[in-house]
């Protein structure tokens, strides 16, 4: 993918990476995209074949992802991800490197995904036993909110099954530049996104903006390794026409929905609803 937007034009953003901070105009774009993941999940590249992204598609089963999944994959898993039994104790799919990604909701601490609103918190305890995660939350580390200072509690009330806490296991992992890192929403893979002007945080989708981090890190690897790769993009449940509207309207679905279209060729989507 070419780089359109000079990395200078993002206004002097600054990557947090691992921990620390990283002035965006010091990188490559590609590099930029590589540094920003875990380095479980920088480590995972090195050795896959494919990346894949599980939208939460309800109409993606179970059965189909055993078909589908092979032992050198790695998963990349969204928010209140689906199927969270059967990617911490199946076989194969428990075995497979996974990089979980949480969004920031709006301006708060909270991330979609985490507590206090609903979340796999046990479930990510028995992935990380089992095979290397990475954990991706955007703009900002978690900060370990209350249930109280949820700006909007009614959006996801909270119920007896819900995991109000951090388990101290779990806490390891996001404090650790192993499994953890921040992507900001503003990421220079995503420079050229257009955002609207009169909604609060539009920013790219959650699927989009992971989309164009890997592409752009196996870019990397392509370039450092000085070879083509073999590692391919798997897009299941990813759908390009205008169903996808009645989600936020902060993000720009059309602007999606062309790109993802007509994929480069190292890209497969698998359309479904």
């Amino acid at each position: 993918m070419q780089n359109s937007v000079p990395l200078n034009s993002v206004l002097n953003e600054r990557l947090i990476i691992n921990g620390g901070e990283r002035d965006v105009n010091e990188v490559s774009k590609e590099m930029a995209a590589f540094i920003n993941l875990p380095v479980n999940i920088q480590d995972a590249l090195k050795r896959s074949n494919r990346i894949v992204f599980v939208a939460n598609n309800p109409s993606i089963s179970t059965d189909q992802l055993e078909k589908l999944l092979q032992p050198d994959d790695i998963l990349v898993l969204f928010n209140h991800f689906i199927h969270p039994d059967f990617f911490a104790n199946h076989p194969l799919a428990s075995a497979l490197p996974k990089l979980l990604f949480f969004r920031q909701i709006g301006d708060s601490k909270l991330h979609f995904g985490l507590p206090p609103r609903s979340n796999n918190v046990s479930v990510m305890k028995r992935m990380a036993k089992s095979a290397p995660i990475g954990i991706l939350l955007s703009n900002q580390s978690y900060q370990f909110p209350s249930p109280h200072e949820d700006p909007s509690p009614s959006d996801d009330p909270i119920s007896s099954e819900r995991t109000l806490i951090i388990p101290p296991a779990v806490q390891a992992l996001l404090q650790s530049a192993q499994h953890h890192s921040v992507l900001s929403d503003r990421h220079p893979v995503v420079a050229d996104y257009p955002c609207f002007s009169d909604v609060h945080s539009s920013v790219p989708s959650s699927g989009f903006l992971l989309y164009r981090l890997l592409l752009a890190a196996r870019e990397h690897l392509q370039n450092v390794q000085k070879a083509v790769l073999p590692l391919k993009l798997l897009m299941l449940g990813f759908n390009d026409n205008d169903k996808t509207a009645h989600f936020w309207h902060g993000h720009n679905w059309e602007f999606e929905r062309r790109e993802m279209s007509s994929p480069p060729p190292e890209v497969e989507v698998i359309r479904q609803y």
